[in-house]
């Protein structure tokens, strides 16, 4: 039976051994290798064995499909992929027509690989600037990114959370495994020796059974696995041991929280007490580690999009087009300084600069400040520009879901009418839900707070009519290019939904 508990001494070995493994096949100093396999902690094992020897993993989420994983790999030039049959298969061949790649290994063609040690030549010390791996951006917006981390940049982050005290804690890391934060949170979790499982279902089943055979203290995760667990009938006893979850990318929404934060316990003066502590924190694989960081509890009032305040570790700005602050309650561009960002794309600094203003990392978001509370409204690309004004489509899903309580998690997008956009949003609600009751109270909701209402809304039972890329974000450009026409889409569509009428839209 495959180990599956290491301690430090045996990762080491097991890292050596790999490092062996790579050297022997002619893998050197700034050589990059492409590593696409079923997600799991193999990825962060060969992350340690390429880095040991100065070379540089492209490390591929194995969700990924292959059109996108072959253009990470054509804009890093792989001396060598490692992968599996599964995905060997998906590549059929492909991977053949990239001009540097001299190898490809399964691991089916390693049966044994044993106990080996590295020359010493071969072991690499690292500057504070050195790529140690490359991950890429979610692909959302478009076109995943390759993500370079570099040595200091990427200690960054752990080195700060280290000055931080902190209980002890078991973590389970729910997080695609070949993603920024897990390798972050595995940098932590070496560096201050908290014990770590990291979790290859992310599924909310998935976890529910993680947080059962383990009882884990905390709880990582993307928001997407925990909109799957507020949907479900969850056995309080399975999450009993949980003090804390902590989402980490997209910022999870108030609704789902609420619900979460009602199992576990938390500890007061050495008394433990019911109810746990959700941790929320807006990031990106270009981020290295949040800069902003807010704790909801049973006794914290609703505030949509609240992002938290500012931590430490880095400044965060909210800017105007010109690079000039905005002002209080203004919406504009998010930006943050912090020793933890990513020094650049690869092969593509044109992206990365165009990413930088006035001495600060965009991140794509939009948000505004109240003071030292921020507070997130959407990413830029996914604004609606309406007639009457933007909508915000992350803005608009927070309000849709504490409007709409049977509603297990939405989605909103541009659509298009009559040559202009307008809001559409498919609703995960019970199969008996009417839309049309649905989308009154919506749009209800919606006038309120100050949003266009939506002109359109579909009903859908399962997870599938919310699309998602490879790290569970939802893609909002197939949205838009499923609801571009809404003349078109309802004359021909099957599903359940309610339209809002233009004179209605108007009131």
């Amino acid at each position: 039976m495959p180990q599956s508990e290491f301690n430090l001494r045996q990762l080491d070995e097991l890292a050596e051994s790999w490092a062996s493994f790579y050297w022997d096949r002619g893998v050197r100093r700034s050589d990059r290798v492409a590593v696409y396999i079923e997600d799991s902690f193999d990825d962060q094992v060969h992350l340690a064995a390429l880095a040991r020897i100065g070379a540089i993993p492209l490390l591929v989420n194995g969700r990924m499909d292959p059109e996108p994983a072959l253009g990470l790999m054509a804009r890093t030039d792989p001396v060598g992929l490692y992968t599996d049959a599964a995905h060997l298969a998906l590549l059929d061949g492909r991977q053949e027509k990239l001009g540097t790649l001299r190898w490809t290994v399964t691991a089916d063609d390693v049966r044994v690989l044993g106990r080996r040690s590295l020359p010493d030549r071969a072991l690499y010390r690292h500057g504070d600037d050195d790529p140690v791996f490359l991950c890429h951006s979610s692909g959302t917006t478009g076109t995943p990114k390759p993500v370079i981390w570099a040595h200091r940049q990427s200690l960054a982050g752990p080195g700060w959370r280290l000055s931080v005290p902190e209980d002890p804690t078991v973590m389970l890391s729910a997080v695609p495994q070949s993603h920024s934060s897990a390798i972050a949170y595995t940098f932590y979790s070496l560096l201050c020796g908290l014990p770590l499982i990291s979790f290859s279902d992310q599924t909310g089943p998935g976890v529910a059974r993680g947080a059962r055979e383990h009882r884990p203290t905390r709880i990582l995760a993307f928001n997407q696995t925990y909109s799957e667990l507020a949907s479900m009938e969850l056995d309080p006893e399975d999450f009993a041991s949980v003090r804390e979850w902590q989402n980490t990318g997209d910022s999870a929404h108030d609704a789902h929280i609420r619900k979460l934060i009602r199992y576990g316990h938390h500890v007061v003066d050495g008394e433990r007490r019911p109810g746990s502590v959700f941790s929320d924190g807006l990031g990106s694989s270009e981020l290295g580690w949040a800069t902003l960081r807010r704790y909801v509890t049973q006794d914290t009032p609703p505030r949509p999009r609240f992002l938290g305040n500012p931590v430490p570790a880095g400044e965060v700005a909210v800017l105007r087009e010109d690079g000039t602050p905005a002002a209080d309650g203004e919406v504009g561009l998010f930006g943050l300084r912090s020793k933890s960002v990513i020094p650049g794309y690869w092969n593509d600094a044109d992206t990365y600069y165009r990413s930088k203003l006035a001495g600060y990392w965009l991140s794509g978001d939009l948000a505004y400040r109240k003071g030292e509370d921020f507070f997130h409204v959407d990413r830029a690309v996914d604004t609606i520009h309406t007639p009457e004004g933007a909508g915000y489509s992350v803005l608009m899903e927070e309000i849709l879901l504490l409007a709409l309580p049977e509603a297990a998690d939405c989605a909103v997008a541009a659509g298009g009418r009559a040559g202009v956009q307008v809001p559409v949003a498919v609703v995960r609600a019970p199969a008996d839900a009417d839309p049309a009751e649905l989308l009154a109270r919506a749009n209800a909701a919606l006038r309120e707070a100050g949003q266009p209402p939506l002109a359109l809304l579909e009903t859908a039972l399962d997870e599938a009519a919310i699309p998602t890329g490879p790290t569970g974000k939802v893609l909002k450009r197939k949205l838009r290019e499923k609801y571009a026409d809404l003349d078109a889409y309802t004359a021909s569509a099957t599903g359940r939904f309610a339209t809002e009428t233009k004179e209605a839209a108007a009131r």
